[in-house]
C-alpha cells in the first residue's frame, strides 16, 4: 500500500511523542474506565480527549472540529437502540451455519471456551478480552484524535470513513438483525456458550457507574452483523498501514486480537468477524482509495456522465477528501 502524495508524520522525537502520547493517556482512561465497571462510551471517550485538548491549548478547535463527529456517534447510537423494535424477525441460524460450515461442524465460540475458560477462576486472558472488547470506542476515537493534533485534512478523512462504517452498520442491523452466540445459547439453540465479559466487568461495578448522554440510549442484542468490534480496528489499521506503509501493516495484531477476543467471549461468531472486516475494508476503500483514484475514473465516458449529474455540495464534499 502506498501513501504517495500524502503528508508525512513529524519525523522528530518530539513529533513522535504528540502521536503517542494521546495513545498513552487513553490507554490509562480506558484502564481506569474497565477497573471501575464503567463501560467506556463515546461520549466519555470523547470528554477525556477534550480535557488532553485543552492542555495542549486547543480547546476551542476540538469542539469545533469534534462536536459534529461525536453528535453524529450519539445520533447513531441512538438509531441502533431502537433497530431491533421495528423488525421482531431476529436470524439465529445463518451465523451458525456458516462458522460450523468453516470448522467442519464446530462453533469456534464453544471451542475456545471448552480449552480456555474456567468458571469461577479468571485468567490474564480473560482481563485482556475484556479490555480488547472495550477499545471499540477508545483506539478509534484516540487515533482519531492523533490525525487531528498531526493533519486535520487527514482527521476529517478518517472520521467520514468511521462514520461511514457505523452508519452502514446501522442499516444492516435494521434489514438483517442477527442475534450473537450468548443470545441463542439462552434460547437453547447452540450449546452453552458463558457471558465471559459480563462476568469479567461485574467484579469491579461501581454502585454509581458514569453515564452521561447513553443513559438515555437502549441497547441492541441482535446488532451482531457485521460486527462492528471487527471493522473499526479493521479501518484502524488500514489507515494506518495506508499513512505509515513501513511499519502500519504490523498494527494487525489488533484487529486480530479483537476478532479472537470477541469470538472467545460469545459476543460473535466468526461468520461476524468476517462481516466486520469486510465493511471495514469497504468503508476505508471508499473514503482513502478510490477519491484518489477518481480524477482518472472520471474521464471515463459512463463515469463522466454519472458526474454531471452529480450535485454540486457533494462534487465540493469528494473534492475535500481527495484534495491533499
Amino acid at each position: 500500500m502506498s501513501a504517495e502524495g500524502e503528508q508525512r508524520p513529524p519525523r522528530s522525537r518530539a513529533g513522535s511523542y504528540v502521536m503517542l502520547l494521546p495513545l498513552v493517556y487513553m490507554a490509562v482512561v480506558g484502564a481506569w474506565l474497565v477497573h471501575t465497571g464503567n463501560w467506556p462510551t463515546a461520549d466519555q471517550v470523547a470528554l477525556a480527549l477534550f480535557f488532553a485538548a485543552v492542555v495542549a491549548g486547543r480547546g476551542l478547535g476540538f469542539l469545533r472540529d469534534w462536536s459534529p463527529f461525536v453528535l453524529l456517534i450519539l445520533a447513531y447510537e441512538a438509531l441502533r437502540g431502537f433497530a431491533d423494535t421495528l423488525d421482531k424477525r431476529v436470524n439465529v441460524w445463518f451465523p451458525v451455519d456458516v462458522d460450523r460450515a468453516l470448522f467442519f461442524g464446530h462453533l469456534p465460540t464453544n471451542i475456545l471456551q471448552d480449552h480456555l475458560w474456567t468458571p469461577g477462576h479468571f485468567h490474564w486472558y480473560d482481563y485482556v478480552a475484556a479490555y480488547m472488547h472495550t477499545t471499540y470506542f477508545i483506539v478509534p476515537l484516540a487515533f482519531a484524535f492523533c490525525l487531528w493534533l498531526w493533519n486535520r485534512r487527514m482527521y476529517f478523512r478518517f472520521v467520514t470513513s468511521y462514520l461511514l462504517l457505523s452508519y452502514a452498520g446501522f442499516v444492516t442491523y435494521l434489514l438483517f438483525p442477527v442475534a450473537p452466540p450468548w443470545w441463542a445459547s439462552r434460547a437453547g439453540d447452540i450449546p452453552h456458550v458463558d457471558t465471559i465479559l459480563g462476568t469479567v466487568l461485574s467484579q469491579h461495578v461501581q454502585s454509581h457507574p458514569i453515564e452521561l448522554a447513553y443513559r438515555f440510549f437502549n441497547a441492541n442484542p441482535v446488532a451482531a452483523m457485521p460486527s462492528l468490534h471487527a471493522a473499526f480496528p479493521t479501518l484502524v489499521w488500514l489507515v494506518c498501514w495506508k499513512l505509515w506503509p513501513r511499519w502500519g501493516w504490523a498494527l494487525v495484531v489488533y484487529p486480530a486480537a479483537m476478532a479472537l477476543s470477541v469470538v472467545y467471549m460469545g459476543e460473535h461468531y466468526v461468520a461476524d468477524v468476517i462481516a466486520g472486516w469486510a465493511y471495514g475494508a469497504s468503508a476505508f476503500a471508499l473514503v482513502w482509495v478510490v477519491p484518489e483514484r477518481w480524477p482518472g475514473l472520471r474521464s471515463r465516458g459512463p463515469v463522466r456522465r454519472t458526474w454531471a449529474r452529480v450535485p454540486a455540495p457533494v462534487k465540493g464534499l469528494l473534492a475535500t477528501l481527495i484534495a491533499d
